[in-house]
């Protein structure tokens, strides 16, 4: 398979949050997902990560970063992803796989499974 390095801008000069995925679909990728991990303050539990492809012409101006949302407004988006054209994935890494691998190692294993 060929490995291809997309050139990105510097995130330090970013116009908005989806500079990044607007750049990479300018350079003809097409699908481009966000990944994203909870549960790695917790003491016990799992990791849990969610992968989120949105359709490229998507309206993104209401999705910021979910802690800054009050609850309410959190359950209205993640409806609304349900009802879009948005693909999403979800991975976890249980509490075995935790204190096996470190907690980082488990919160990337739980991107890879999100991302497959």
């Amino acid at each position: 398979m060929l490995s291809v390095t997309p050139s990105l801008p510097d995130p330090r000069t970013l116009a908005h949050t989806f500079a990044l995925e607007q750049a990479l679909y300018a350079q003809g990728y097409l699908h481009v997902g966000g990944v994203d991990e909870a549960g790695r303050g917790p003491l016990a539990g799992p990791v849990v990560a969610a992968c989120v492809i949105l359709d490229p012409q998507a309206d993104t101006s209401m999705y910021t970063d979910s802690k800054l949302l009050r609850a309410a407004r959190r359950e209205e988006l993640f409806a609304q992803l349900h009802e879009s054209a948005a693909l999403i994935g979800v991975g976890q890494a249980d509490a075995r796989e935790i204190e096996a691998i470190n907690i980082l190692q488990a919160s990337l294993l739980a991107m890879r499974r999100a991302v497959l």
